[in-house]
């Protein structure tokens, strides 16, 4: 073959092969773009039952939420997958999906673990957190809300969630803050309730800082009562808020 027969079989095998090296990229496109709407699907369905608008208890069909977020029903069955794996929605063949109900029982027992874990955290954090880490928790600890503005509540309780949270990374120990965060996100169908129906914002930044301040000392055994103090009446207020809305509401949770 003379070299002008080569370079044009090179030419003509680069012509070829440009259409096939777009497929690709092209299929990456599609694959974010399915798990954009996966994503958006299960944050939106996760924020409505964190928020109640998908009440504990209830039953939800695949084209009922689909019909409802604007979207086919393949991101939304993947969200719903990505919700039950969390303990939120369970499956009923034929049925279609229940909005896992919600009971006293467990919020104790959320609370229980809740303080082992967090005690634990708290102590540990005093021989390693960082300057840097208590200024961000000085900035948490401030978060307030207006109970009247959902959007309000909504953001005191992440940064509420990333306040406890920050505690725990401070140990080092990812495993132990991914723990933690999973006990926490079970418990904020609750905590939204009690901040909706009362304000909770100047009590809960007070302890906060004065978490912050004994953590800032390196004081162990402070901080583990603090931690301790908080927590208990924090499920002490929330059963009080809870009990009397569950009586004067249409909200219901089991005992």
């Amino acid at each position: 073959m003379s070299s002008k027969a080569g370079t044009a079989g090179r030419t003509a095998e680069t012509a070829v092969a440009k259409p096939g090296a777009g497929v690709a990229p092209a299929l990456g496109r599609r694959s974010k773009a399915k798990f954009s709407l996966t994503e958006k699907a299960y944050n939106k369905l996760r924020a409505d039952i964190f928020d109640w608008t998908l009440e504990p208890g209830s039953e939800v069909s695949e084209s009922e939420l689909a019909s409802r977020l604007k979207m086919s029903k393949t991101p939304v069955r993947e969200a719903l997958a990505k919700l039950r794996s969390e303990g939120f929605v369970q499956t009923f063949p034929r049925r279609g999906y229940l909005i896992v109900p919600i009971t006293f029982g467990d919020m104790q027992e959320l609370f229980d673990i809740r303080l082992i874990l967090e005690t634990g955290s708290a102590e540990l954090a005093c021989s390693r957190i960082t300057d840097d880490q208590i200024d961000r928790l000085y900035v948490l600890a401030a978060a307030s809300y207006n109970f009247k503005e959902q959007p309000t509540i909504q953001n005191f309780l992440r940064s509420n969630r990333e306040f406890h949270g920050a505690i725990a990374a401070a140990t080092g120990s990812e495993r132990l803050q991914r723990l933690l965060l999973q006990h926490i996100d079970a418990l904020e169908r609750f905590f939204y309730l009690g901040a909706r129906y009362r304000d909770i914002g100047a009590e809960t930044s007070s302890e906060h800082e004065q978490i912050v301040d004994l953590l800032k000392k390196r004081d162990p055994v402070k901080v583990r009562e603090a931690i301790v103090d908080h927590i208990t009446r924090t499920r002490d207020n929330l059963y009080t808020i809870l009990t009397k809305t569950s009586a004067t509401t249409r909200i219901r949770i089991q005992f």
